[in-house]
């Protein structure tokens, strides 16, 4: 019972916070505004190792593949998963005297058929660095792939902040933080907001600035001059070697580390 209504009443704390009419002055509503990872974070190390170790353990007890059964023989098809288990098969690292006895799968030959046509072209992945990363440029949202990245503008002072704006009126925070991001950074970004109650702040000398965080679902950023001189999206330790030391106490936390 008391877990409960503790939790209830945080939730009903959150709710008026996010829904009542503000009349203080010096407050300001800003987005945390964020681009989630593409692809997955590449394993190092021992978190690497176990991952392939696992993949053998579960290559070695799976059932024989019934190769006459699904490919032609003589196809390209053939020829291409003689070649993969052929080169699966070389890698052992774990203990060489217990390497398994595999077959000696000789290359099937690949008829002129199926020499050049379509089911002899293979996958081709695509390098994790992109052409935004050898460029260095910090605009693009096709850079690193595998990390989190946040949209961050350079206000009329000059510094690095997180886009904000004043409140106006009879506006609600989660009202006054959707506006100001239109008019900083323009209306060509398709955007989803999680909720409506902040999940950090930020405590200057004039104004206490609350933040609602948001995704970047398509578009780009492409800010008022008047309001943001540049822009640019940056991973967490970016973003901490961009704002100023106080901005980055206020702000860490609401950063993941991925």
């Amino acid at each position: 019972m008391f877990k409960r209504s503790l939790a209830t009443k945080l939730a009903q704390g959150v709710r008026t916070f996010s829904t009542t009419r503000t009349a203080f002055g010096g407050l300001r509503a800003g987005v945390l505004l964020q681009r989630d990872p593409i692809v997955l974070q590449q394993t190092k190390g021992f978190e690497a190792a176990s991952d392939e170790y696992f993949q053998w353990l579960e290559y070695l007890s799976a059932e024989a593949f019934p190769r006459d059964f699904y490919l032609k023989k003589g196809s390209s098809a053939e020829a291409k998963w003689v070649e993969i288990e052929d080169e699966r098969a070389a890698k052992w690292y774990f203990d060489p005297e217990s390497r398994p006895k595999t077959k000696s799968l000789k290359k099937a030959p690949v008829s002129e058929e199926d020499s050049t046509g379509e089911g002899s072209k293979r996958i081709e992945v695509q390098p994790r660095e992109t052409e935004a990363d050898k460029a260095g440029d910090v605009k693009s949202l096709e850079r690193k792939l595998d990390r989190t990245l946040y949209l961050l503008v350079k206000d009329k002072s000059g510094s690095w902040v997180l886009p904000q704006g004043e409140i106006e009126g009879d506006e609600l925070l989660h009202e006054a933080a959707r506006r100001n991001l239109k008019a900083i950074c323009g209306g060509k970004m398709s955007t989803w907001f999680v909720g409506r109650g902040p999940v950090g702040h930020h405590k200057a000398e004039d104004h206490t600035s609350f933040y609602i965080k948001a995704h970047i679902l398509a578009g780009q950023a492409s800010p008022q001059k008047s309001l943001a001189s540049d822009f640019k999206w940056a991973t967490r330790e970016e973003v901490e070697s961009s704002v100023s030391a106080e901005y980055w106490q206020s702000v860490k936390d609401m950063l993941t580390s991925i």
